[in-house]
């Protein structure tokens, strides 16, 4: 083996298997280097059709002899499936059933700690002591027999464990002969390792398992017609074992809990140090629990883009992002599903890619990175308070999504323009959970996004309609109908894009909307003697609207209106609370 520093996964299958294998090399790489040298700068890049690794130092084959015996992935126990005798005291193992009883004590006592609203640094400690360790997902996911796997898994491990030196270097050289370079003669490399190893009983190939390999699985696999069987697919037993150790790596297993549905998130780097990865991604793990099928999407994309920003703020390193945004470290993730769709098996139904925000183009300071952060956080919350299992929320959801993955400014306004209605349905019902956006951080996304859209948010025409907007659904829903002195206007946000097709449509619902504003103002304004507080629409308001359709279209215009319409104006709970004391007094007016 030539000393070689720079390795090269070519994209064969096009799936995730591919990202597994190359966190997997990466981690060997990582730990041969580490081993010898005591540094561990290991890189992983997407550079077209294969994944780079570059190992930071020219990896020497004399190394490989003095290589002390490692694992990177733990043998999963279950009381079924025990340990062999002869790995009991010299293998690392996870147990399926203590993950579980820990997962239940963890419940059990954050519950107690909740009932009894206790609280303070020790309750804190004790929580923590007791919290899962991230990567508890993997082992319960390996261990379900019904994913069909934990057998395969185990006996990758035990056949790693078992290759003590010579056997270790032998296996090190043959996988970093098989990504030298990107065109490699791969069965003559595993051939030479064939007859290397023919004295010793050691299994060459094994099963394809879809859990790393979903282009592969059981099926008619014969070229000819005649003679078809269902077999499973086969594959050489290191290139299983660097996939097994990719799983542990940087796979992401969860549950969806509205369906029979396992969805396994699988990280796509672009430009990832594996050292700044394993704190990431562990963090993500950490954070990324069980939800509703495409909430766990949503999330899954927004968690990582949050614990990555927090991740550079802490340790003071924008150079995470190469002098762009998250999509410099990550291209996102595959997502694999797989379906109950018989008792004893899950089986994959879909594999789709999953990006990340890309609503930052640059983050070239802290600050930037702090209200990217901000804008993130709030997006969390929003989409977690929607609920999935009706249509309504699960439609909301799907449009969050394709703006998630596309970044197109007009899937995110196809959601607000549904979120205003939901919003106001769900106020109606004190469901207060269900929270508008803030102005700020809807002017920051836009922004971030389309800088060409910053005049129409300067605008105070613009401003001035939103605001009435605002004043006509949002404000006054919270006050209610008995306190607040005005109007309520369900599905205003509905009737102003149903007519933004067509310019002359908008403005003339519009010009009605803002009519009939300045009428109810002038009415509030006699009723209680002049304690009214809310502005006018003027001319000059008008006419800003007016010209700002003119330049950049009605469905622009409208599909901002609502967005900013429907947001938190910051001053308005101030506001929101001296329009209540106000109707109070007029009330008690009223009433002597």
């Amino acid at each position: 083996m030539k000393p070689t520093q720079k390795l090269f996964i070519p994209k064969e299958s096009g799936t995730l298997s591919d990202a597994l294998l190359a966190f997997g090399l990466a981690k060997v790489a990582a730990e041969v280097v580490e081993q010898m040298t005591g540094s561990r700068k290991v890189m992983i890049e997407d550079v077209g059709g294969w994944y780079g690794i570059d190992a930071g130092v020219e990896i020497e084959e004399e190394w490989l002899e003095r290589i002390r015996p490692f694992e990177q992935a733990p043998f999963v126990a279950s009381s079924k499936i025990t340990v062999p005798d002869d790995l009991q005291s010299a293998i690392l193992v996870r147990s399926v059933d203590a993950e579980w009883d820990n997962l239940r004590e963890f419940q059990a006592l954050r519950k107690q700690i909740a009932d009894a609203k206790a609280a303070g640094a020790e309750m804190e400690q004790l929580l923590a002591d007791k919290k899962p360790a991230p990567d508890w997902t993997i082992v319960t996911y390996l261990g379900d027999y019904r994913m069909q796997a934990q057998a395969n898994h185990n006996s990758l491990i035990e056949q790693w464990r078992r290759c003590e030196q010579p056997l270790l270097a032998l296996n090190l050289r043959t996988i970093f002969e098989l990504f030298a370079a990107p065109p490699v003669d791969r069965a003559a490399i595993i051939a030479r390792w064939k007859k290397a190893a023919k004295a010793v009983d050691l299994m060459v190939e094994t099963t394809a398992s879809q859990l790393f390999n979903p282009h592969m699985g059981k099926g008619q696999n014969r070229t000819k017609a005649n003679g078809l069987a269902m077999s499973n697919e086969k594959s050489f037993w290191l290139l299983e074992y660097l996939k097994t150790v990719g799983l542990w790596a940087a796979a992401a297993p969860r549950n969806a809990t509205n369906a029979d549905v396992r969805k396994t998130y699988v990280l796509l780097p672009r430009r990832l140090r594996l050292a700044a990865h394993d704190e990431i991604f562990a963090r993500f793990r950490d954070r990324l629990w069980n939800s509703s099928s495409i909430k766990l999407d949503v999330k899954a994309a927004l968690l990582y883009t949050e614990v990555a920003l927090t991740y550079s703020i802490e340790t003071e390193n924008l150079g995470l992002f190469g002098g762009g945004s998250v999509q410099n470290l990550v291209a996102g993730m595959d997502v694999a599903s797989y379906m109950l769709l018989s008792q004893n098996s899950y089986t994959m139904v879909n594999l789709a890619a999953l990006g990340v925000p890309d609503w930052a183009a640059e983050i070239v300071s802290f600050e930037q990175a702090e209200r990217f952060k901000s804008v993130i956080e709030e997006h969390l919350e929003r989409i977690d308070a929607i609920g999935e299992e009706k249509s309504e929320g699960a439609a909301l959801l799907q449009a969050y999504r394709d703006f998630v993955a596309g970044g197109q400014l007009r899937a995110f306004f196809d959601f607000t323009s549904g979120y205003s209605s939901y919003l106001m349905s769900a106020i109606e019902r004190s469901q207060f959970y269900v929270k508008p956006f803030s102005e700020t951080n809807m002017r920051r996304l836009i922004e971030m996004k389309d800088a060409k859209l910053s005049p129409i948010l300067a605008n105070q025409g613009f401003r001035n309609v939103a605001d009435a907007i605002r004043r006509s659904t949002v404000i006054p829903q919270y006050l209610g109908r008995k306190t607040s002195r005005f109007d309520i206007r369900y599905g205003l946000g509905q009737d102003l894009k149903r007519r933004s097709q067509y310019a002359d449509d908008f403005i003339q619902a519009l010009s009605e909307f803002m009519q009939s504003y300045n009428e109810e103002n002038l009415l509030v304004h006699e009723r209680t003697k002049g304690a009214s507080r809310r502005k006018a629409i003027t001319t000059e308001d008008i006419a800003d609207v007016v010209g700002l359709i003119d330049e950049y279209g009605p469905q622009t215009i409208c599909h901002l209106l609502i967005a900013f319409g429907y947001a938190r104006d910051p001053k308005a709970k101030e506001e929101e609370g001296a329009e209540a004391a106000d109707a109070t007094s007029v009330v008690a007016e009223t009433n002597d």
